[in-house]
């Protein structure tokens, strides 16, 4: 086996290195979908970023276009978004029973990619700080591994879905999907659907407080059920947290899309993910205070 899995990293360096194609994302007309004005009750928001983990990779493996001989930080998190005296998670990050759940359902030849340096969980982070107020539930950009390790951590709490993921999630297994994080049938899944209101030039959303401050918008591509989450906060701070769309803000910032090896493991729909990646460095152009933060990029949780 670790024969096998020495050819198996081979190889892929040497792919990444030959086969390094630009990637670059097809751009689109620059909009006019401006932000909507910040709203009044963004006085009462606030947002907290929980690092659970990291891991190095090649920058090639996260960006097309990208170094193989340049190493970078990833990190594997959550967000606490706190709205008066309601507060939810945006994803887990990894959880308590990680290292089980990776061993049991991790396949071989992707651990010596998958590998991660554990930190805290969300859970041990709250329950080592009192002053930090404790989720009502937990809302989830996709359903992959390393966004939904920590669920069973609370199992008290209504853990959101969209309907298109909840399927994906009945539909997959690993290495996308883990059984040993999402089958327990003590976990509460609740299902939503988006409404056809438009926020920002996304069509599909859910405005989740019914004031404009936290709003979930379709990101479908990445899994057929992700969610982007945009949070406008009371130090006048607009955040847009994308999930998976792009792993590197470089994606974004020079118009590339994932390695193309990366994009075929994990985005369900290569084509739709590209054309949201195009859809928010749009919206950027117009909207340059926004503040893009993808799911693992360390620079964006700084």
């Amino acid at each position: 086996m670790k024969r096998i899995l020495i050819v198996v990293i081979t190889l892929t360096v040497i792919l990444a290195t030959v086969l390094n194609i630009p990637g670059d994302i097809k751009p689109i007309e620059p909009n006019e979908n401006k932000l909507p004005p910040l709203p009044t009750s963004s006085d009462l928001v606030n947002v907290r970023f929980f690092d659970t983990a990291h891991f190095q990779t090649p920058e090639a493996f996260t960006v097309a276009g990208g170094s193989i001989f340049k190493t970078i930080e990833m990190i594997h998190g959550a967000i606490l978004v706190t709205h008066g005296s309601d507060s939810f998670l945006f994803d887990t990050g990894l959880g308590e029973s990680v290292d089980s759940q990776f061993e049991q359902d991790m396949p071989a030849f992707l651990v010596p990619f998958m590998s991660y340096q554990k930190g805290k969980s969300v859970l041990a982070q709250l329950r080592a700080n009192s002053t930090l107020p404790k989720p009502s539930k937990i809302i989830l950009s996709h359903a992959h591994w390393d966004h939904v390790s920590g669920i069973m951590d609370f199992p008290e709490l209504d853990i959101w879905v969209t309907n298109a993921e909840r399927n994906y999630m009945k539909e997959e297994g690993p290495p996308a999907i883990f059984p040993s994080q999402v089958s327990s049938p003590d976990i509460k899944w609740r299902t939503y659907s988006l409404s056809a209101d438009d926020y920002a030039g996304f069509s599909d959303s859910l405005d989740i407080y019914d004031d404009g401050t936290a709003v979930l918008v379709s990101l479908s591509g990445h899994t057929p059920g992700s969610i982007g989450l945009f949070v406008n906060t009371r130090e006048g701070k607009r955040y847009f947290f994308i999930g998976d769309a792009v792993w590197n803000l470089d994606g974004l910032e020079k118009s590339r899309s994932k390695f193309w090896i990366s994009s075929f493991l994990v985005d369900q729909d290569k084509e739709k993910t590209n054309a949201i990646v195009a859809k928010i460095i749009a919206l950027v152009i117009s909207n340059p205070e926004l503040i893009i933060v993808p799911a693992h990029d360390r620079r964006a949780w700084k």
